[in-house]
This record gives structure tokens, C-alpha cells and sequence, in this order.
């Protein structure tokens, strides 16, 4: 079995290899009077997608056209023609054949006369467009992240998207699981389950359908379920243009799924290890003869529980969405969310070590936690956008999103390093009560289009957005002290405690707002200059309803954010680019020994690459290198001794450290290598080191590879589809945040996983998935000696059965 130990050899080969499928010649064009096809009952796009390749014709069509449509299967010797009207019988589409190419459109309708259609050629192959739900693929090849939508070719830094068919393949259904899918991330565990994912070392910040406001901790109290969105779209390296504090880790941006202009419904049915459990019902339509209004509703419950012991966790969803077209030239969007977790035997902290560093020789399920721990988490979300479109290209938008979030938390901890001779030394210390309740509002508003001068076609964009999240926290504890046998843990320890009077009562003020603008230019027709700034303020203000409450204040004026890319077209297909962002990143959630918020972390990003569009843009492939300069990035402060704890709930007081650097390379590739061959890969290399030539304490390790396939089988076998994939990293080496002389390695892992779907005809399907297909024991996060150790997941396994009418 290969295990990361990686040799500089077959780095820059594995390099090579996804860069040369661009070598590889899309199938041809040619016009077939007859063609034997053998395609399976699926969704009308990818049937469609499936008769272009097997055909050999160039197809063009809106996704929206086919949304929600099914087509049945067709093993024959047939006309293109006859194919066609096949794939298309009952789903008021019409294909229009010009030589080679095919074009689909609606039917015209009729009304006493029948009224002509203009034909729409929007999206060649069905791919044209940034949104994945529905399309069968592993890329898209434009994103939204910057306020309007640019092909992943012309934005000149890293960027990646998990569409809705690799959460579907994978059934990935929470945020973190998709993040842990995804090129160059790594997860942090922080206590109080405030978890966060590292990229290039620094932590990410997230919008949703590209604006600021999403509720905190959006991968550690209050965790998204992805059955509401569309795809993720992940941007690697400086984002201060995008979220006004230009953190150097970057940005994923949580695209909802939106209405479609076609009735459609599917309920999917799941099933897997240690009890899980999970229905959803998708399904909407046009609310009006017209069609202009339309709306989309989602369902969903999960129940279950965990590989390790006493958690178990319920989980019922609400999402809906009205889209209206007030006019031809103005939709307007409005929404909600609800998402409830009640999770029992919650379990934080997770493991100790031994005080050598050494890990402790104990079973993957072993829990600490009490079975009466509890974290009760709740998102309620209210959104809504108006759209309008001017003559040629320009357009304006505005949006609002507003989220209610809040969870109610009550955990016994147990903490403390082993003692190797004694075994002993952990303690249930605490019994920790904590309650949030946070209101997070953010608006956007920005007007963009293009206009020619100087004999050239450009782009600009001018926008303003704003959020403030106001937070009311409620914290007590209680000090029991027992000691506790992590070897033969006991969950029902302690009784239940009377909850205490709340001793801590912080309200916090934190907004954000700004202006940006970015613009680029056509210096030529195959160079376009970006050049962007944003203005930004930032104030945080942190009062209290009790005495012994911290009162701070945390402001920042006229912090100006810059950035500038070159990219470069060679041809059609490839293009180089380079760019250049600074770091500005507000410390306000980490304070000193003297109760004041740390100076922001500030600094450069620099990257280079090239990218490719290949097989007319249904492969993406790229090649990045990077470096972040900074500074004053929070470190733990030794001589805090946890006795912090009226500025931070972990006890925990920070300092700001010396300079770091971080270099490495990015590699990419996602979408169709072959026909029915859909692929995600990303491989990251990536070195930190401080001031003075040291090599930091972090959880990055320096090689990560991530890669995720799916291949249809031909012929007879295309109800078949197979997959697979694999996670591996190298080790890193950790210093121990509560004791510096020690440090600990956390091994190098390689992770795989399989997958298998069936198509059984064109309502049903059935798709298993393995995880950690090996069984592979590792330790997914690597904290302190006394706590922050975690198992990663065993083999487990999901089987989800969908159903998909016929409307």
C-alpha cells in the first residue's frame, strides 16, 4: 500500500501527468447519418452530454432547459435525429440539427396561434454555466466569487469547486466534509468544537452566494447541511477584495441552489454505519402559467450516531426559495433557512497524550464525554436579492442575508496529560455551561459591465457591502475534579449537576463595511490587466452585563486592501498569470494577558501559474505557486496559565508572534478527462518557516493530495458508474501549546475510499460509498498533551436511494 512518504522524483511527474491530459484530442466532430448509442436512463442533460460524445456532434443548450428531466435509455443503431427525439419524447424540448451542431430549445406553445421561439444556445455541452445541480459534472468552468461570474482561466489565483455531483458521489452532507474533500485544507480542532480549516496554513473565511453574513463557526458550532447549496467555491490565497479583511488562507463561498423554470422533485432515502439515518425531499415548479414566478422547496431529517461512544445527534432542515421576474430585465430572489442539531454525548476536547508526547494506546470509539453532555445548535436564515439588467452587459445587484443563530451547550471535559509510569493524570476538571445567541446581517450591493475605449473591450465592478453580527454570551462552570480512567472511560461518571448562575455575560458588537472596485483591462486581446482595492472599516465592541465582564474596543479606518493580476492567453486554451494581494486580518477574537485585543496580522500574498480550458472547458487544469508574508499572527502565551478566562472561554490569552512565511505549489484538475470520466485532483506543496529560518508549530502538512473519480462504464454496462478516491498528506511535526519543550509528530496518512451507482431505470438509482476503505487508523486532528486529539472516521459505509417521477 503507498503511504505518503513522497520523494521528490514523482512530484513534479504527478505534476506533468494532470498538465498532459491537454494533450489528449476531444473526440471529433463528425456527421453520422446513423450512430449506435447506449446510454442509460438518466437526467436529461447528461443523456444529452452522453448522445454528443457517442455521436460525435457539437451540442448546445441552457442547463435550465433541462433541470429536472429525465430521459430514458436507448441501446440501438439509430439516426441522430431519431436519438434525439428519443432523449427528448415528453419533455417539451425540440432539437434543431445544423450540419454538425444541435441546438435544443423549448417548444413552441401554443395559444390559438403558435408563437415562434428564438433558440437558445447558451451553454455548449450544457456546461457553460457556474451552476452544477443537475449537470453530471465534476467542474464548472465559471465562478461567482468576486460579484460576478469570470471562468476559473481569467481569475488569475487558486480556485476549486465541489459541485453538487461530488457531494451527491460522495454524500458528503455537512460543510466539513466537503472542505475535508478539497484541494490544499486541512482542519484545525479548537476548543468548545469551535473548529476551523486551515489553507496554506491560515485559517478560511466564507460568504454565501458571495456575500458576507454567514452565522460564525460555520465548521464547528453551527454547521451548514449541504443539501441547501449548489456548489462550494474555494479560492486558495488572499481574499481581501472579496471579504474586506484580507485573510491570506482564503474563502469559501456557499452557492444556495436556486428554482428552476421546469416542475421537478426527487426524494432521496440514506442509510449507513453506526445508525445513520436521513431522508430528502427536493422538489419545485413555476408558480404561475407564465412561468416568470417560480419557487424551489427542500426537507430533510437526519438521525445518528458516531464511531466513537454516548453521542447521538438529530438533525430536521427547512429551505425555500421564490425567484419572480418582475419584468425582461429584473428578478428578484427571496428566501429561508432553518437548520436544528440537538447533539447528545457531545463530546469536546477529544483525547489526551502522554507527557512525552507519545499517544495513547486506546480504542477508536473510546469517548470522554459525559452521555448527558449536550450542544443544542440552531440557524434560522432570511435572504433576499434583487437583480436588474441594463442594455448590453451591465447589470446591478443588491442582497441581504440576515441569520439567528444560537446553541446551548453543557459538557463535562476531561483534560490532563498521562503520566507513563502511573497511568493516570486525566481529570473530569469541569463542567462547562455556554450559551450564544448571534445575529449576523450583511448586505451587498454593486453595478458591473463592460464598455470599450482605446480599442479594447473592459470590465468594471463597484460595489459596497456591510455585516455586523451581534452576540449575547452566556457562560458558568463548575470545578468537580474527579479523576477519570481515559483507558476504561466511565460516560455516566457524574450525575448530573444543577446548572449555575451565569458568572460570565459578554455582548459583543463586531460590523465590517466597505467599498471596493475592481476593474480589468483588455491591454490586448489575449492580455487583461485586474487591478481591484477595497476600502474597508472594521469596529469591534465587547461590553458586559455583569462587573467582572471585559470591556474593550477594537477599530480599524480607511484600511486600504490592493490587488493586481496579469493574465495572459496562450491560445484558446491556456493562459498564464500572475498576481499579487495584501494581508489585513483583524485579531479581535484573541486577547493579551492585559485584556486587549491583538494588532491584526498584516502581510503580502504572491502567486504565479498557468490554467487550462480543455475539451471546449469540461476539463480545468492549473498550476500555481505561492508566497504569504506576515506578521504578528496570535500565538498562545505560556505565562497565561489558562487564567484568562474572563477574555477567552478556552482560559487562553494570546501574543503576537514573529514574521512567517509560507511557499508552495498548488496543482489542479477537475471535470471530464474521457468520456463518462469525471475527475477532482489537487495536490498542494507547501513549506512554512519563521523569521529566523525555524519551522513554525502547525497543522499544514508540507505535501497534501486529494482525489476524488467517477467513471460511467460503456456499452452494455452503462447503468454502472464506479468511483473512488484518496486523501493523503505527509506528517508534520506539532510543539505542544501547554508545554513548548515537548513536540509530537502526527503521522503521514493515505485514506481511501469507493463508490458504485446503479441506475435502475429513469425514476430509480442507488449509490453506495465506502470511506476509509482500508480502515485506516489515524488521527484526524493532533492538539495539546492534556486534550485536542481525534481519531479520524473508520470504514464506514452509506447507501442513498433516490427516486426522481416523472412530472
Amino acid at each position: 500500500m503507498w503511504s505518503p512518504r513522497f520523494n521528490p522524483t514523482p512530484v513534479p511527474l504527478a505534476l506533468a501527468a494532470m498538465l498532459a491530459l491537454g494533450t489528449v484530442n476531444a473526440a471529433q466532430a463528425q456527421a453520422l447519418p446513423a450512430v449506435k448509442l447506449s446510454i442509460a436512463a438518466q437526467p436529461l442533460g447528461q443523456a444529452l452530454n452522453e448522445l454528443a460524445r457517442q455521436a460525435g456532434v457539437q451540442l448546445l443548450f441552457s442547463p435550465d432547459l433541462v433541470a429536472g428531466k429525465t430521459a430514458p435509455a436507448i441501446s440501438a443503431t439509430v439516426s441522430v435525429r431519431e436519438g434525439l427525439e428519443r432523449l427528448l419524447a415528453g419533455s417539451c424540448l425540440l432539437a434543431s440539427i445544423d450540419g454538425n451542431a444541435v441546438i435544443i430549445k423549448a417548444a413552441p406553445k401554443v395559444s390559438g396561434e403558435t408563437a415562434t421561439l428564438s433558440e437558445i444556445t447558451v451553454s455548449a455541452n450544457g456546461e457553460r454555466s457556474a451552476a452544477s445541480d443537475g449537470t453530471g459534472a465534476y467542474a464548472t468552468r465559471t465562478v461567482t466569487l468576486a460579484g460576478t461570474e469570470r471562468a476559473l482561466r481569467e481569475t488569475p489565483q487558486s480556485v476549486s469547486v465541489v459541485t453538487r455531483q461530488q457531494m451527491d458521489d460522495k454524500n458528503l452532507f455537512t460543510l466539513d466534509q466537503v472542505l475535508e474533500q478539497s484541494t490544499g485544507l486541512t482542519r484545525m480542532n479548537r476548543s468548545f468544537g469551535s473548529h476551523e480549516f486551515l489553507s496554506r496554513g491560515n485559517a478560511l473565511s466564507y460568504l454565501i452566494d458571495g456575500m458576507p453574513g454567514i452565522s460564525d463557526n460555520a465548521t464547528g458550532w453551527l454547521i451548514p447541511d449541504m443539501a441547501v447549496y449548489d456548489r462550494v467555491e474555494i479560492l486558495r490565497g488572499s481574499a481581501g477584495l472579496i471579504v474586506g479583511a484580507g485573510t491570506p488562507g482564503g474563502v469559501a463561498n456557499l452557492v444556495r441552489k436556486r428554482p428552476r423554470t421546469e416542475a421537478h422533485a426527487e426524494a432521496t432515502a440514506t442509510v449507513g454505519s453506526w445508525n445513520q439515518r436521513r431522508v430528502e425531499l427536493d422538489a419545485g415548479s413555476p408558480l404561475n402559467a407564465a412561468g416568470s414566478v417560480r419557487g424551489r422547496a427542500l426537507l430533510a431529517y437526519e438521525d445518528r450516531a458516531y464511531f466513537y461512544d454516548a453521542a447521538h445527534s438529530r438533525m430536521p432542515l427547512f429551505y425555500g426559495i421564490v425567484e419572480a421576474d418582475v419584468d425582461a430585465a429584473t428578478t428578484v430572489r427571496t428566501g429561508a433557512r432553518r437548520q436544528h442539531t440537538v447533539t447528545d454525548g457531545y463530546w469536546l476536547f477529544g483525547l489526551p497524550r502522554y507527557s512525552n508526547g507519545a499517544t495513547l494506546p486506546v480504542r477508536r470509539s473510546t469517548s470522554l464525554a459525559q452521555d448527558w453532555n449536550r450542544h443544542d445548535a440552531t440557524i434560522s436564515e432570511l435572504f433576499a436579492d434583487l437583480e436588474h439588467r441594463f442594455r448590453g452587459d451591465w447589470k446591478a445587484k443588491a442582497a441581504v442575508n440576515r441569520t439567528y443563530g444560537h446553541f446551548d451547550q453543557q459538557a463535562a471535559i476531561v483534560r490532563g496529560s498521562i503520566n507513563s509510569a502511573t497511568q493516570q493524570g486525566a481529570r473530569l476538571y469541569t463542567v462547562n455551561y455556554r450559551k450564544q445567541d448571534i445575529v449576523t446581517t450583511g448586505l451587498d450591493a454593486n453595478v458591473g459591465g463592460s464598455f470599450g475605449a482605446w480599442g479594447g473591450r473592459h470590465e468594471v465592478l463597484l460595489g459596497m457591502n456591510a455585516s455586523r453580527a451581534i452576540t449575547d454570551d452566556y457562560a458558568a462552570s463548575t470545578s468537580p475534579g474527579l479523576p477519570f480512567d481515559v483507558f476504561h472511560p466511565n460516560n455516566a461518571l457524574l450525575a448530573r449537576p444543577a446548572h449555575p448562575a451565569w458568572d460570565s455575560l459578554p455582548h459583543l458588537n463586531e460590523q465590517h463595511y466597505g467599498a471596493y472596485a475592481s476593474t480589468r483591462w483588455e491591454l490586448h486581446p489575449q492580455l487583461h490587466l485586474l487591478l481591484g482595492g477595497r476600502l474597508s472599516w472594521f469596529d469591534k465592541q465587547t461590553t458586559g452585563r455583569l462587573a467582572t465582564d471585559p470591556v474593550s474596543r477594537y477599530k480599524e479606518s480607511r484600511e486600504f486592501t490592493p490587488y493586481a493580476g496579469l493574465v495572459q492567453d496562450l491560445g484558446r486554451r491556456w493562459s498564464v498569470y500572475g498576481s499579487y494581494t495584501s494581508i489585513f486580518q483583524p485579531q479581535s477574537l484573541y486577547y493579551t494577558l492585559g485584556g486587549q485585543p491583538l494588532k491584526p496580522v498584516v502581510g503580502d500574498t504572491y502567486e504565479a501559474g498557468v490554467k487550462g480550458e480543455l475539451y471546449d472547458g469540461r476539463l480545468n487544469v492549473a498550476l500555481a505557486a505561492f508566497r504569504i508574508n506576515k506578521r504578528d499572527t496570535a500565538i498562545y502565551d505560556e505565562a497565561s496559565n489558562d487564567d484568562c478566562l474572563k477574555w477567552d472561554v478556552t482560559g487562553s490569552c494570546y501574543r503576537n508572534g514573529r514574521p512567517l512565511r509560507s511557499t508552495g505549489i498548488d496543482a489542479d484538475a477537475s471535470g471530464e478527462v474521457l468520456p463518462g470520466w469525471q475527475l477532482s485532483s489537487g495536490y498542494t506543496y507547501n513549506i512554512a518557516r519563521g523569521e529566523a529560518g525555524e519551522t513554525p508549530p502547525t497543522v499544514t502538512p508540507k505535501h497534501m493530495l486529494r482525489v476524488s473519480t467517477s467513471y460511467r462504464l460503456p456499452g452494455a454496462w452503462n447503468h454502472w458508474t464506479i468511483g473512488g478516491g484518496v486523501s493523503a498528506q505527509s506528517g508534520y511535526l506539532y510543539q505542544a501549546d501547554d508545554n513548548p519543550d515537548v513536540s509530537f509528530r502526527n503521522g503521514g496518512r493515505t485514506v481511501w475510499d469507493a463508490r458504485a451507482s446503479y441506475i435502475v431505470n429513469r425514476n430509480w438509482s442507488a449509490n453506495l460509498s465506502i470511506a476509509n476503505l482500508t480502515d485506516k487508523t489515524y488521527w484526524a486532528a493532533t492538539g495539546e498533551l492534556r486534550r485536542g486529539n481525534y481519531f479520524g472516521e473508520p470504514r464506514n459505509i452509506i447507501l442513498t436511494l433516490r427516486y426522481t417521477p416523472t412530472l
